[in-house]
């Protein structure tokens, strides 16, 4: 059995449902890997590990850094590496480059895996990963040409990112990979199955950092105040950020009439509760000003909600050039397209449809992990033939 490890120091339970998590427990369950996330222990307890990742492992690490670099990790790698067939880490930084560099010096034979977690915009804006050659940049710039000659493979969760690095780095075009982030949906169905169109109810979604500066929940909370919702709810689902709190109760002071229809419900952390929402919502809208990107858009989908988003990185790839959803720009777009929804169910039922269409064919984890592992295994084999 071949050992896939994950090197994520920061991982807090809640990474355990997100790609941090996911990526090694889907690639243990459905491609026979013995899966591991080295980490600090950031928490007394990890309870996804019970029921939605059971089967990967945990291991800690001691927390000895000088500055930005681990200390530790290094010494793990430098211990541990030939034991590793693969090793997966996150984000174009100088320490992960660091590591992979250790890695490689001592397992040449081991896979080593970047998921680079880089939105569209950022790539656009560098033209690559990494911003111009200034001195800020210099030692990230220098470790990053050093790990290109190592790294394997480097995931971009774009179409078009991925062209625009696979056009620069020219050389290195082969270890250019498109891997968009997905989901779990037979676990997703297995804890709250589907609800057909005439099932849902009247609600608009949006989940995460409620008040969180780019997450531009105000964006949402201004169009709700000038628009009919009708019988119509409006429910914030996440953690709200304590600024945010004076911001909402000048809402409810100037809005008595919507206290029972716009609805904050913190953060909720029991997955099937959360599902149990997507699965009765019939919109979900997202006002984010940026993401890398857009996970909640594709949990929506799932469970056939009809996408409002802002023009994150990823919105026109996830919704299909607006196939299933709408991408606004404005407060008044969003007045608009809100006030025309609530009235139109034919466009509601129809581009739901699209929705959950679209996350089966494209943002299953499994589908997507089938092609991570086949690219794994064209590396073994051409290592071999080397040989």
């Amino acid at each position: 059995m071949k050992t896939f490890v994950t090197l994520f120091e920061k991982t807090d339970n809640i990474h355990l449902i997100k790609d941090v998590g996911q990526i090694p427990y889907l690639m243990y369950k459905y491609f026979d890997y013995k899966s591991k996330i080295v980490t600090y222990k950031n928490k007394q307890s990890y309870d996804y590990l019970e029921d939605e990742v059971k089967g990967l492992k945990l291991e800690f690490i001691p927390k000895v850094k000088i500055g930005r670099y681990s200390l530790s990790i290094l010494w793990y790698l430098f211990f541990n590496a030939k034991k590793i067939d693969v090793l997966h880490m996150f984000h174009h930084r100088e320490k992960t480059y660091l590591n992979f560099l250790m890695y490689k010096w001592r397992n040449p034979d081991g896979i080593a895996f970047l998921k680079s977690d880089t939105g569209l915009n950022a790539i656009k804006e560098h033209c690559g990963f990494i911003p111009g050659k200034r001195p800020k940049y210099a030692a990230r710039n220098w470790l990053f040409e050093k790990a290109l000659e190592k790294l394997d493979v480097i995931s971009v969760e774009s179409i078009e990112g991925c062209r625009i690095v696979s056009n620069k780095y020219k050389e290195h075009r082969s270890k250019f990979l498109h891997m968009p982030n997905g989901i779990d949906i037979d676990r997703m169905y297995s804890l709250i199955p589907l609800k057909s169109y005439q099932e849902k109810e009247n609600i608009i979604l949006t989940v995460g950092r409620i008040g969180a500066p780019e997450k531009n929940n105000e964006f949402l909370l201004n169009a709700v105040e000038n628009i009919d919702l009708k019988d119509y709810k409006v429910i914030f689902v996440g953690s709200i950020e304590t600024k945010f709190i004076s911001k909402i109760d000048a809402f409810y002071k100037k809005n008595p009439n919507l206290k029972d229809r716009v609805i904050f419900t913190d953060a909720i952390y029991d997955r099937k509760e959360l599902y149990k929402l997507y699965a009765k919502s019939k919109i979900f809208c997202l006002t984010s000003i940026e993401e890398s990107f857009g996970f909640v858009l594709i949990e929506a989908m799932a469970y056939e909600n009809y996408i409002l988003t802002t023009p994150i990185s990823s919105a026109n790839e996830i919704t299909n050039n607006e196939i299933a959803g709408t991408i606004i720009s404005s407060q008044k777009e969003l007045e608009n397209k809100l006030s025309n929804l609530i009235l139109n169910e034919q466009e509601l039922f129809e581009k739901s449809n699209h929705a959950i269409k679209r996350v089966k064919e494209h943002y299953s984890w499994k589908s997507i992990l089938e092609i991570l592992n086949k690219r794994f295994r064209d590396i073994e084999n051409s290592k071999l033939n080397l040989i």
